[in-house]
Order: C-alpha cells, then sequence, then structure tokens
C-alpha cells in the first residue's frame, strides 16, 4: 500500500477532516482513504442508478396520463443527475456546530 504525506495542511482544514470523521464514526485516515477513494471513482453510484429508473418510470407514467408519445422523451442526462444527487447529499450534511439538519429538526420537535 502506498503512503502519502501532505505538507503544510491548514489547521482549520484539519480540525474539519476530524469532525467529518468523528461524525462518520471513522478514524481521520479511514476518512481520507473515503474521500480519496470517492474522489478518484469515475463510476457514477449505484444509488443514482435506481434514482434514476424511478424517474425514468415516473416519466413514462406521466406521459402516458398526459397522453404524450413515450418516444418522444428525452433521456435522462446521467452526469447531471449525478451531480445533482451530489448535491442534495451535500444538503443533507450541512450542520451548525456539531448537528446536522436532522439532528435540529428531531431537537426542534422536542420543544
Amino acid at each position: 500500500m502506498a503512503q502519502l504525506i501532505i505538507e503544510d495542511l491548514d489547521p482549520e482544514v484539519l480540525e474539519k477532516l476530524e469532525a467529518i470523521a468523528k461524525k462518520n464514526g471513522r478514524s481521520l485516515q479511514s476518512e481520507l482513504k473515503h474521500i480519496l477513494t470517492a474522489a478518484a471513482s469515475p463510476n457514477i453510484p449505484k444509488d443514482i442508478e435506481v434514482i434514476i429508473k424511478k424517474a425514468e418510470k415516473m416519466r413514462e407514467q406521466i406521459a402516458r396520463h398526459a397522453g404524450i408519445d413515450i418516444s418522444k422523451l428525452q433521456p435522462i442526462n446521467r452526469e447531471k443527475a449525478a451531480i445533482k444527487l451530489a448535491e442534495l447529499k451535500a444538503l443533507k450534511t450541512i450542520s451548525a456546530g456539531e448537528m446536522s439538519i436532522p439532528q435540529m429538526r428531531e431537537e426542534g420537535r422536542r420543544f
């Protein structure tokens, strides 16, 4: 296995990476491996394929209901869909301090 040394890393970046690792229940090294592996992966995640298949079925059902010829529908752009999915996942991880959005929502229900 190769080793990687990163010099002059901003301490704030390191703190944020450590917080992400802690939130995901991983060590810093494990989190960095996960991030680098995901960044280097050219494949569209499997979950995007499931989402695209469901979206295509929904479009066909809507088209049939509206009386539109299904063959005239444009195919879903997989790259654009993958980008949008990544943006949505990023929104799920936005947090205020140590709490994620779902945790804040749950905390709000308590009052």
